[in-house]
């Protein structure tokens, strides 16, 4: 019976030493610094605040709603990731390839003017081009701008700014014009689509802490250096966050191809009006209405600031003495910016 006893008891005390292992490994983890400390208090927070205004409706889900929200969310979820993956470690990529901030601010620059430059006519493109082709383009064009962060060289990386403001373009585009079209087309609700949105920016913050932590993860996991010596090519550090967000792009290109339809613009206008015509249309809307200008005003300033904001806080907090985990402070803002 002793010896009964003995066999029944080593299981627990092995799961009893697996959770203790386990504790003792979390506590380590967030006792690294300041910033580690933070999660579970802001994180908690967060939770709480998520919890409280969860989006929610109260109308009768009808039949195919469910179907097609998986599909539209699983896509957006990783190609959005992939995006939030490269966050933290644009800036301190470059500047570990050793460029000066006044050739980082060049970069950051041409990205922000390739956005600009291509959003005008996005819609109008995506509208002729297809929703579901231009969401697979924003998948291919993100992958090259992700190759390019292993090339130090001034205008490789340049080069991948440009694709990269296209492709940040065609998120914030197509998928949200694919998904109403979607919507619309099935005969749900506008209430339905108002739900749509409210989970669709739920799940982008999370998502966005998510991929703070996991490219905090894979950076300290792989040391960075060059290829071969002499070679531009580089690997590990700062470059896994763009490996993994090259993988997102991958596993959400073939969530798209196998589980989207195709929808183009069916509005009159937009089959027939091309990007200048558009761009004529919207300065009359200008001229017409002050208000625009007022929107346009208040949309510009944000945008501006936060622009400005994702150049900065990076070389803010940079240290020589205590190196900042600029996965984790990513998340942390994300988790600031849930609540």
């Amino acid at each position: 019976r002793f010896l009964c006893l003995c066999e029944t008891s080593r299981p627990r005390r092995a799961e009893c030493g697996s959770a203790a292992a386990m504790g003792e490994g979390l506590a380590s983890y967030l006792g690294q610094s300041f910033y580690h400390s933070s999660i579970v208090p802001l994180l908690l927070l967060t939770l709480l605040l998520a919890w409280l205004a969860r989006p929610s409706t109260s109308e009768a889900i009808p039949p195919g709603f469910r179907s097609f929200q998986i599909r539209y969310l699983a896509g957006w979820c990783l190609c959005v990731a992939a995006d939030w993956l490269q966050g933290p470690y644009v800036y301190a990529l470059y500047s570990a390839y050793g460029f000066s901030k006044h050739e980082i601010a060049q970069l950051f620059v041409v990205g922000f003017g390739a956005s600009l430059v291509f959003g005008c006519g996005v819609g109008s493109f995506a509208d002729k081009f297809g929703r579901k082709r231009s969401a697979l383009m924003y998948c291919a064009i993100y992958i090259v701008s992700c190759l390019s962060k292993h090339v130090n060289d001034y205008w490789v990386l340049m080069a991948g700014r440009v694709t990269g403001g296209i492709s940040t373009s065609l998120l914030f585009s197509c998928f949200e014009c694919w998904m109403v079209s979607e919507h619309l087309k099935n005969g749900f609700s506008g209430g339905l689509l108002s739900y749509m949105f409210s989970l669709m920016f739920t799940l982008m913050y999370v998502v966005a802490i998510l991929a703070g932590i996991l490219a905090q993860s894979v950076a300290d996991t792989f040391d960075f250096h060059q290829v071969s010596e002499g070679s531009p090519f580089w690997v590990g550090g700062a470059t896994t966050s763009f490996d993994a967000s090259m993988v997102c792009l991958v596993a959400g290109a073939l969530l798209i191809t196998v589980f989207w339809g195709e929808n183009y613009g069916t509005s009159p206008d937009s089959e027939n009006q091309g990007a200048l015509q558009v761009l004529a249309s919207a300065g009359r809307l200008l001229a017409q209405d002050n208000r625009m200008w007022l929107m346009a005003v208040v949309v510009a300033s944000f945008e501006g600031s936060m622009f400005a904001f994702v150049f900065n806080w990076t070389p803010a907090l940079a240290s020589e003495v205590s190196p900042p985990p600029l996965g984790v402070v990513f998340a942390l803002f994300m988790m600031a910016c849930m609540c």
